[in-house]
């Protein structure tokens, strides 16, 4: 395997991006950690044998996101099988997100927990998101949109239901 001439470069973006990258794909791909944490692996492997080119990629966070996900769909249609949703998710470190709020997350289309993931999390624009997504900027808007309805309405619903 040849090294890119920029390894330290590479080192330094890996430790700045790997937790909340590892997030937004765990996040987008409804919890399904183990299958997330190979493919961010492959995705970063693929980032370092391309680094000299990616390094000047307008947002290599991005490519690493949209490649573990593709990795991800690619994984699951060699096996051609469907992964079963345990409703359990691994704790990540202190800064994890609230367990229930993940549960509802979950619930939510794909589409628009991929957007949430990294407009929300990763505080990607819209741009940065329609292009990592591989998707257009209205898609992005209109996904994210219907996102945070769904989690207002249960939020609101809940809340009502706790004061009854």
């Amino acid at each position: 395997m040849k090294k890119p001439a920029r390894v330290d470069e590479f080192a330094a973006f890996y430790e700045a991006t790997k937790t909340p990258v590892f997030r937004a794909v765990l996040l987008a791909r409804a919890g399904e950690q183990h299958a997330a944490e190979d493919a961010v692996a492959e995705a970063y492997e693929k980032a370092f044998l391309r680094w000299d080119k990616l390094a000047d990629h307008p947002n290599p966070t991005a490519w690493v996101i949209r490649a573990a996900i593709n990795q991800r769909i690619s994984t699951w249609r060699r096996h051609r099988r469907v992964v079963a949703d345990s409703g359990a998710i691994s704790p990540m470190d202190d800064a994890a997100l609230d367990p229930a709020l993940v549960q509802l997350i979950r619930q939510l289309p794909k589409g628009q927990r991929e957007v949430l993931a990294l407009r929300v999390l990763l505080d990607f624009s819209t741009e940065q998101t329609a292009e990592a997504l591989g998707v257009k900027q209205g898609t992005v808007k209109k996904q994210l949109h219907r996102a945070l309805h769904a989690l207002r309405l249960h939020l609101v619903t809940h809340e009502e239901e706790a004061w009854q």
